[in-house]
This record gives C-alpha cells, sequence and structure tokens, in this order.
C-alpha cells in the first residue's frame, strides 16, 4: 500500500501554495500600486479576481472530484495556477497582472477540497478532524510565508522575481502529486443520494450560516490578505518586513486558534454556536482596537491585537461544521461547497469595496490617512455585528 503519510504532505504542499497566493498581495501592495500606477480601488480589484474564480469553482468542483480523484482534479487544475502565476510575475500591464490573479485563484480552488477528499478516503473517520486542522494550519504556514520571507524576498530580489520563484515551487508540487498520489478505489452504492436543494434553500440556518461566512471571511481575509499591509505601512512608516512582521501574527494566531476553539466545541461546551459567538466577539474587538489606533500606538499593541485577530477569529472555521450538521449526511457535501461559495465570495467583494472606501479620502505626502483605515476597520466590525446578530437566532440540536 502506498504511504498514505506521505502521500498527504504531498497533496498538502499545493494549499500550502493556496494560501500563500492568497495573501501575497498584503505586502507586495505597494509595489504593485507603484508599478500598475493603480488606485486602492484596482489594487483591491486585483487582488479580488483570485477570490471571485475560486468562489465561481466550487459548484462543479464536488462532482469533478468524486469523478476523476484528488490526483487527476489537483495535477489539472494547477495548469492555470502556473500559468496564471508566470503571467503575473511578468505582467507587462494590470489588465494582464488581473488575468492571472483569476487564472491563479481558479487554479488552487480544489486545493483544500481536494486535501478533505483525500483524507476522507485513505484515513478513517475518527483522524479525519485532526488531519483537517493539521492541514489547514500547514495552510497558514503558506499565509506565513507570505508575510516576513515575501516582504525581504520582494525588498530584495523584486516581487516579480518573487513569484518566478514561487511558481517554480508550485511546478515541482504538482509534478509530485502527479508522479507519487494514488487514487483509492471507493465503494458507492448502485443508488445514488439524493439531495433534496430545496430543502436546502429553504432552511434558514443554511442562510443564517452562509451570511455569517460572507461577513466574517471576508472581514478576515480582506485585512490578512490586502489591507492590512498598507494599513501598517502607511499609518506608522513601517517597510514590508516590519509590517510582514506584525501581518504573520494573524496566520500564527490562526494556527493556535483552530486547534483550541474547535477543542471547546467538541468536547468542553459541546456547543458550535456559542463558541462561535464568542469567539468572533472577541475578534470583533479587535477590529474596534485597530480602528483606536494612531501612529502613536506601541508595536507591542498591534503585535498583540493581530495575534487576537488570528486567534479568535478562527472560530469562523468552526461555522462549517455548523451548517454541515444540520442537514443529512448525504446533502453535506453540497451544503458545504455552497458555504463554502459565500466565504470566498465574501472575501472577492471586501478587498475590492474596502478599496473603493480608501480611495473616498485624499492622499497625504503619498500616503492614505489614518481615517481611511478607521472606516474600513468600523465597516468590518459592523458586518461581524450584523452577522452575529442573526445567527443569534440560528438553531444548534439537529431537527
Amino acid at each position: 500500500m502506498a504511504n498514505r503519510t506521505v502521500m498527504f504532505f504531498i497533496i498538502i504542499s499545493m494549499y500550502y501554495l493556496s494560501y500563500f497566493y492568497r495573501v501575497s498581495t498584503a505586502v507586495i501592495s505597494p509595489d504593485l500600486m507603484r508599478d500598475f500606477s493603480i488606485t486602492a480601488e484596482a489594487l483591491g480589484m486585483l487582488s479580488g479576481f483570485y477570490f471571485y474564480t475560486f468562489a465561481a469553482a466550487q459548484f462543479p468542483l464536488g462532482p469533478i472530484l468524486d469523478k476523476y480523484g484528488p490526483r487527476r482534479t489537483v495535477v489539472f487544475f494547477s495548469f492555470f495556477t502556473i500559468f496564471g502565476s508566470l503571467l503575473f510575475a511578468l505582467s507587462p500591464s494590470y489588465t494582464y497582472a488581473v488575468i492571472g490573479r483569476a487564472l491563479i485563484g481558479f487554479g488552487v480552488s480544489c486545493a483544500y477540497m481536494a486535501t478533505l477528499k483525500f483524507l476522507s478516503v485513505w484515513f478513517s473517520r475518527d483522524q479525519f478532524a485532526t488531519l483537517s486542522a493539521l492541514s489547514m494550519a500547514i495552510g497558514n504556514l503558506g499565509a506565513l510565508t507570505a508575510t516576513v520571507p515575501l516582504a525581504a524576498m520582494s525588498s530584495s530580489i523584486g516581487w516579480r522575481k518573487s513569484f518566478l520563484i514561487i511558481t517554480c515551487f508550485t511546478v515541482v508540487s504538482a509534478f509530485l502529486i502527479w508522479k507519487f498520489l494514488k487514487d483509492k478505489e471507493v465503494e458507492h452504492s448502485s443508488e445514488k443520494p439524493k439531495v433534496d436543494l430545496l430543502a436546502i434553500l429553504k432552511n434558514k440556518n443554511f442562510w443564517i450560516v452562509a451570511n455569517m461566512q460572507f461577513f466574517w471571511f471576508g472581514a478576515f481575509v480582506g485585512i490578512q490578505g490586502l489591507w492590512g499591509g498598507p494599513f501598517l505601512i502607511d499609518t506608522f512608516n513601517l517597510t514590508k518586513t516590519e509590517a510582514g512582521k506584525i501581518i504573520s501574527m494573524i496566520a500564527i494566531g490562526f494556527i493556535f486558534g483552530g486547534p483550541v476553539l474547535g477543542f471547546l466545541s467538541d468536547k468542553v461546551f459541546k456547543s458550535r454556536k456559542w463558541v462561535i459567538i464568542a469567539g468572533l466577539s472577541v475578534f470583533m474587538m479587535s477590529l474596534i482596537i485597530l480602528s483606536r489606533v494612531s501612529p502613536n500606538t506601541s508595536i507591542k499593541t498591534l503585535y498583540v491585537t493581530f495575534f487576537m485577530y488570528g486567534f479568535f477569529g478562527s472560530a469562523g472555521i468552526i461555522g462549517y461544521s455548523h451548517a454541515k450538521e444540520r442537514f443529512p449526511l448525504s446533502q453535506a457535501g453540497t451544503v458545504m461547497s455552497w458555504i463554502n461559495f459565500f466565504a470566498i465570495f465574501g472575501a472577492a467583494i471586501f478587498q475590492h469595496f474596502l478599496g473603493v472606501v480608501i480611495d473616498l479620502y485624499q492622499k497625504v505626502g503619498g500616503k492614505y490617512p489614518p481615517e481611511a483605515y478607521r472606516a474600513v476597520f468600523l465597516i468590518c466590525t459592523a458586518g461581524i455585528l450584523l452577522s452575529l446578530s442573526l445567527y443569534f437566532f440560528s438553531d444548534e440540536k439537529e431537527d
């Protein structure tokens, strides 16, 4: 039998790269704005196109994985990632960069779902939760790589050469998956399980959780994946590397927070709803703190607040479990992919919309004023408050 542990780390390499690509625009945003002579709104659109194509791919992804397996699916999609990354690195204009970013998003859209599919086939059910959490942690290591290491590398050799190197790593990952990953045959019932799409759409809990995921992930990635970097650079006159160190605290907090809050949800409180409410309430408090900072705020406060942002923001991941448990097992895959669509779509909308808001403020000395970013944090706070207010009305126990 093929070594499933080795195969796990091989397939998770593409999810690691997916997370890197997702948040990489945060520390190189000043370079992108300078090289393409674009506004904050245009930068938000450029970064957001990753999520638009990522979200669109979620609908057909489940059936494709079921039919062709993780190996062929990931390798096929990786061609889009490689070409998109290459195009982004060599883009002669803003339009080409947008197309490259869109291709990257489409290409890596299968990485996490393919990993979950692999785990469900090769590992037992009682190992699934642990390995899913490990997968998320490894993914956030990709986010860490997109902070200080990318900032240092782009400062040394430029962002274009940096992305050429990442493209090479993507080629290696795809090759290893094609060469060493094995698709395991699974016995299927002769009768296909029926998925009642209308019942899902008529269920209030689906829409309540979908709404929460839209605002939570939109706000979370809006800051981690794009506007956190410019906020630190413009407000505190930090270098890309210094800003990257602070942003990395989000990923570190998420890596620790995910397992801790998941354990509290599973074993201590035995509740999805109240752990999510408590976690996202503190997450919202971190947004309020960021809206109140000034150029005189200590760097230590920023480190602590960004760690809080990541640690308690990880509570949103539990929403996937809440949604899944509200429906029969035969519908779990469909519910999860649709919930994921709303989360990713929220990220696309937030990155672009927050850029529009920032552009409402006049630059001072070539930098956006603190008031611009204060508006961004307050908008994110309002979104989380709205979603939590609705989430109070969700049902916890199965019907």
